[in-house]
């Protein structure tokens, strides 16, 4: 084999190597090392500091608490306030801040308990009152529930979701004809929620409005034509009109599609 011709399988086998490093490099280095906005650099550096045993530095766990609220890893953001509420006891926005990602973790005594400090120190903060009447919704604390949602309202707190979930509590305590009027404001507000109808309805059924809950069950049904629930309350309007055939349908259909306590008025009628 002449030198030339040496050279020339010397030189394409070069090319061809540095072909296929360039390659490599580019499916594995590069996927290891994605994009990252600047956000998600500073909560990595973070959570690196913290790894590496800096403890004591508040700051790098702040910011990891923050960034895994914003991952959604709302009990790992608490863990973090746990730390720093340690060494800041009285620190009212980190313990309400820690109190909304309890509640955002379903811990809703934990959220009430951060809450209840915050108001006790802050008494005119609206969204506190806001969050503590929607733990105390979950809770089942129906009156305490709204009692915090129309202070938070009175506060001036202007989101539209208040003043629906202060009409649940309402349901709840009998407020019936001040939920129709929540009901109608969130409604004015949205036009994509197939639930409130239903509320609204049963608002509407309890006030003795038949012909305004009818209205309600019937849009409910039909955004939703496997709501249960509404075909067992449509059955008792229909009742109350003197439709027995209807009514005997309705509680069929509600029984058919999941509503067990249908099944015990079918065999009365």
């Amino acid at each position: 084999m002449d030198i030339m011709t040496l050279t020339i399988i010397l030189s394409s086998a070069f090319v061809v190597v540095t072909f296929l490093l360039i390659s490599l490099y580019k499916n594995t280095y590069r996927k290891k090392r994605p994009n990252l906005s600047y956000n998600d650099k500073i909560f990595l550096e973070a959570a690196l500091e913290i790894e590496l045993g800096n403890k004591s530095d508040f700051s790098d766990r702040y910011t990891r608490a923050t960034g895994r609220e914003r991952k959604k890893d709302f009990k790992g953001a608490v863990e973090d306030l746990n730390e720093i509420i340690k060494y800041d006891t009285s620190n009212t926005s980190l313990i309400e801040k820690r109190g909304l990602d309890k509640y955002k973790s379903f811990d809703f005594k934990g959220a009430l308990s951060d809450l209840n400090e915050v108001i006790k120190n802050n008494p005119d903060d609206m969204y506190a009152y806001y969050y503590r009447g929607l733990s105390n919704l979950k809770l089942s604390n129906f009156l305490a529930a709204f009692n915090d949602l129309s202070i938070a309202i009175s506060f001036g707190l202007g989101e539209k979701d208040a003043y629906l979930n202060r009409g649940l509590a309402e349901l709840e305590i009998d407020k019936y004809y001040e939920a129709v009027e929540d009901f109608n404001f969130y409604l004015s507000q949205t036009t994509d929620d197939k639930e409130t109808y239903y509320y609204r309805g049963v608002a509407y059924s309890r006030c003795g409005n038949i012909d305004n809950a009818m209205r309600d069950f019937n849009i409910t049904i039909e955004l939703n034509p496997n709501h249960e629930k509404a075909f067992f309350e449509r059955a008792f309007l229909k009742k109350n009109l003197n439709n027995i055939d209807g009514y005997k349908v309705d509680l069929q259909t509600a029984y058919e599609k999941g509503n067990l306590l249908a099944y015990h008025f079918l065999k009365g009628s």
